[in-house]
């Protein structure tokens, strides 16, 4: 046949066939470690059509209580369609069997009802694991269907990614076509049970592909279990590997299902790559950029009384600081310090700073002309924060002060923060986060590696010294200052605390934000935690989560 890899006397007999799909033959997903991520095969029940019978009867009446459902529903289901199709109880997806189930309906020797083994993508729990997407269905008319779509009369649902890595290595992970089972059938479509079902599945060793990625499952796991005990409603978290940037895990919540998504609901949505207000964590920047331009001295004093007199500043502390320098300052956390600060600076200076230090751009990795793509991205949409907007003149000293303590127009994503703790590990040099490190065929061997590389500014680096008088200001932060509650974790962490305020339907909340790592002898994970939309007056949530965070990942360590 022309276009076809089948004969006139083949295509004769397919025209007779009746199928479905068991396997997508899309590629899967493992953690660092290769465990899975997506995938596992569980037994369903397709149902073909069927004579009718009195002793068909008598066994539909059975298998309907094997299933746990009214025999008016299967035979309404069972007879919906003139083709061969999954049992789904009336829902949208396969209602898997147990292995009870599997047992009573293979004894039960009912003609037009077979148990197979079918690929179930994505687990049943909610998930925080947002990074990773979901699928929704193509379009028929995309061009991009197996050619098995011809091959048996069953025009089943082939689905693509819609977010996450689903989308972004969607490409590669489409495979060559699906696995079907299928039946031959009489003129009328019933099923001709002399004839054995036979499955058509693609004859190549190397597919579906494997994409390994940087997460490690057990972490993840753990982290979104501690975020749901804490009660977190609104935020994300996310751990770097501090060797390398590397993703461990990446938590947004609220949670999500992938094979349950409702694209007009925000919950798919990765908070972890969207940018928020970041309050007094960006008072890393504004002192790298003080050190940098040399525009305080380390031992010089500052005076704070707790209201700044203008600008409508004052600090969190109600009647003040009194006398502090700039790594005091930085350790309590104090607005008068860093609004005295923000004034000797340029705004040019504090963007610069910012850019050199992997904020307000993207930071995820990223290639061009790499497997096929004019461009492969880890990171579905990350956002690239900002520092102010073109409507703010670089003269407004109160837009400049605002914007020094994190707040007025800063947007950081909770990624950039993470890996700012990486970049000051690595004397400035700034990396690019990954969530995947190759991918493979099926039969093991490696299709594409996704090597290690950097993500320089243009405006260059912070200096060595810097970036190590930073780290040890974020210890003096849990020794002495805002972080003082960290002193007994499990390992010596150190980092820096963070408030913003911010509208939430026009109600004043606050952001809060940990950002940290540990252990600080020998570092192994940076940490950024974001809680959101909290009431002003609530307890630090982030700081805390942080601890619950750092100790587990002591104790997995």
């Amino acid at each position: 046949m022309p276009g076809f890899q089948r004969t006139v006397r083949e295509m004769s007999v397919l025209q007779r066939e009746r199928g479905v799909m068991l396997d997508s033959g899309r590629g899967q997903f493992t953690d660092v470690h290769g465990r899975p991520l997506t995938g596992k095969l569980q037994w369903g029940l397709v149902l073909y059509s069927s004579s009718g019978k009195s002793e068909h009867d008598l066994k539909l009446k059975q298998l309907s209580s094997f299933l746990h459902t009214d025999v008016n529903q299967l035979k309404r289901e069972w007879h919906k369609e003139g083709t061969p199709h999954l049992w789904t109880g009336g829902g949208s997806e396969p209602i898997l069997l147990t292995d009870a189930q599997v047992v009573n309906v293979r004894n039960l020797h009912l003609q037009g009802a077979d148990v197979y083994p079918v690929m179930r993508r994505y687990f049943p729990e909610a998930s925080g694991s947002q990074w990773l997407g979901y699928l929704n269905e193509s379009p028929k008319d995309d061009g991009k269907l197996s050619r098995h779509q011809d091959e048996v009369k069953q025009p089943f649902a082939m689905k693509s990614g819609a977010s996450g890595l689903e989308r972004t290595l969607e490409p590669l992970l489409r495979g060559i076509g699906p696995t079907l089972i299928t039946r031959m059938v009489s003129g009328n479509g019933q099923v001709i049970p002399e004839v054995e079902p036979r499955v058509i599945a693609p004859r190549n060793s190397h597919y579906p592909l494997v994409v390994e990625t940087t997460i490690d499952a057990r972490i993840q796991q753990g982290i979104e279990e501690l975020s749901e005990a804490a009660g977190l409603k609104e935020g994300a978290i996310v751990v770097l590997d501090t060797a390398n940037a590397d993703v461990r895990a990446m938590v947004s919540v609220p949670f999500y299902q992938p094979q349950h998504v409702d694209p007009l609901q925000s919950s798919w949505g990765n908070r972890a790559i969207q940018a928020a207000v970041p309050g007094s964590i960006f008072k890393i920047v504004t002192a790298a950029a003080a050190l940098e331009n040399q525009v305080v001295s380390r031992d010089e004093k500052f005076h704070c009384e707790g209201a700044y007199g203008k600008y409508g500043l004052s600090c969190w502390k109600e009647h003040g600081h009194g006398e502090l320098n700039l790594e005091k300052g930085f350790a309590e956390s104090c607005n008068i310090v860093f609004a005295e600060t923000a004034r000797r600076l340029h705004m040019e200076q504090l963007e610069q700073t910012a850019d050199r230090l992997g904020l307000a751009r993207s930071v995820g990795w990223q290639a061009q002309h790499i497997g096929g793509m004019p461009v492969l991205k880890h990171f579905d949409h990350e956002e690239s924060g900002r520092i102010r907007t073109n409507a703010v003149e670089s003269a407004d000293e109160g837009a400049k002060i605002q914007t020094a303590i994190g707040q007025r127009d800063v947007l950081v994503t909770p990624l950039q923060a993470a890996n700012l703790i990486v970049t000051l590990l690595h004397d400035g040099k700034v990396n690019a986060p990954r969530l995947v490190q190759r991918i493979r065929y099926a039969d093991g061997g490696t299709m594409l590696d996704m090597p290690l590389h950097a993500s320089p500014s243009a405006e260059g680096q912070i200096s060595p010294a810097t970036a190590h008088l930073l780290l040890r200001w974020m210890n003096t932060v849990v020794r002495e200052g805002t972080g003082k509650s960290l002193q007994h974790a499990r390992w010596h962490v150190a980092g820096k605390s963070g408030t913003a305020q911010v509208q939430q339907q026009g109600k004043a909340r606050n952001n809060q934000w940990f950002i940290g790592y540990g252990p600080v002898e020998k570092p192994r994970y940076a940490v950024a935690v974001l809680v959101q939309n909290v009431s002003p007056e609530a307890s630090h949530q982030a700081t805390a989560l942080f601890r619950k965070v750092m100790d587990y990942l002591a104790e997995c360590s």
